[in-house]
Order: structure tokens, then sequence, then C-alpha cells
């Protein structure tokens, strides 16, 4: 698959601390909006060159460009301690037209997924445990603390997309990069067909064997959009 571009242009002076399991083991991302309507990249990069020691990200994202502003093998000030000793953070600068919010919000979650397969990390959206590999920073504010934002809901919900569009977003972006196919049919789909067709044939089958014929073509229709046999 093609990845998106990234331009790395590191904020000099930045404290280089390891994550909790060490230099370059993240455990996984959270992702932020900036709530900044004027927002840039570039502009997020130049006032944190500046203002670093109170808070710093490793990714600036808009519709042009993909900054990185940190090494990410090193934690940043992005979310309170707890969040920051185990994840990556990526910033969605704020779009001015929906085709800008389409393109910017797919290169983040495209930024999400090539860091989680780096470290072979699955997507697990986070739980109240503390588990997880996808991070809203309103669920570090809910489930680990250190912080009182809610980002990015509100700011996707304004765009008509949800966190669940997240999730789904960057595993289609994980399973590109590691090889997985993506379904050739949708699950909706695939279900309807068994549904409206097979499942009233096989009823008025009369023989076992025409029976199994049907039971064998739902489960090649539910393989087909990955979902198990039954």
């Amino acid at each position: 698959m093609e990845l998106y571009p990234v331009n790395t242009v590191w904020v000099p002076g930045l404290p280089e601390l390891a994550y909790r399991l060490g230099v370059g083991r993240w455990e996984g991302i959270v992702m932020h909006y900036t709530d900044n309507a004027n927002s840039t990249a570039w502009n997020e990069r130049a006032y944190m060159a500046t203002n670093y020691r109170n808070a710093f990200v490793h990714e600036f994202i808009d519709p042009n460009v993909i900054l990185q502003v940190a090494n990410p093998d090193y934690l940043g000030y992005g979310a309170g301690s707890p969040a920051n000793q185990r994840f990556i953070h990526l910033e969605l600068c704020v779009a001015k037209s929906q085709r800008d919010f389409d393109k910017s919000f797919d290169m983040w979650c495209q930024r999400t997924a090539y860091f989680l397969s780096k470290r072979n990390l699955p997507v697990l959206p986070a739980a109240s445990d503390g588990s997880g590999t996808l991070w809203a920073h309103a669920d570090v504010t809910r489930w680990l603390g250190g912080t009182t934002h809610t980002d990015p809901i509100a700011y996707l919900s304004s765009w008509g997309a949800s966190w669940r569009d997240v999730v789904d977003i960057v595993q289609r972006h994980y399973d590109l990069m590691t090889g997985v196919e993506e379904p050739m049919l949708k699950p909706e789909d695939a279900n309807k067909l068994i549904d409206t067709f097979l499942s009233p044939l096989w009823f008025f089958s009369l023989s076992q064997q025409d029976k199994d014929e049907i039971h064998r073509l739902a489960n090649e229709l539910r393989k087909a959009s990955g979902q198990a046999e039954q």
C-alpha cells in the first residue's frame, strides 16, 4: 500500500526520556486534535518550539502535511504522566472543509496504524482497566487521569465522524500494512443473501445432501465477508 509522505522536522532541545518499557517501546497511540481554528501543522510546530516545556506531541497532521516534530522513540508531554509513559501522541489540525477533514482524518488514522504495526501491536480500543492500544485523549481523562481533555470526540462529530469510525479506519489501514486482505463482501450483504435466499431454500429442501450444500454455500459467503463459519 502507498503511505502518505512524512516531513520530519524535530524541534531542537526536546527532552529525550524513555517510555516505561524503554526507548522506542511505545504501547499505543493517543489521538488528539488541536482545538485551534487557525491551526496548521507548521504553525503548531512553531508554537510548540517555544512552549514544549508545558506540552508537546510527536506529530501534527493537516490536509497538506504530516509533520513529525518529535522523535517517537522518546515520550512526549501530550496527555499527563500515565499516558505519556506509554503512548505516542498524534495531533489532528482543525479542518476548514469536509474535503480537508476527510483527507487529514485518513492521514491521521494511517499514521496511527503505522505506529501500531511497527511495534506489532494490535488495534485494541482503550478499556476501563487501562488496557488497549488505541486511545482518544478523552479515554485518557476517563480511565488513566493526569489530564482533563475530552478531544477529539466532539470535533469528529462536527464533521459527521465517530470514534467507531476511527477504530474501523485504523484497522483497515493496519490490515493493508500487515498483509491482511479486506473481505470481498460486506458482512451485511453476505448475511442478507443468506437470510433472503439460502435460508428459505434450506428450509424447503427435502434431501440432506441439498441442505448440506446450501449450508456450505452460506459458509462460503461468511468467509468471503470476513465472518466465522457456522
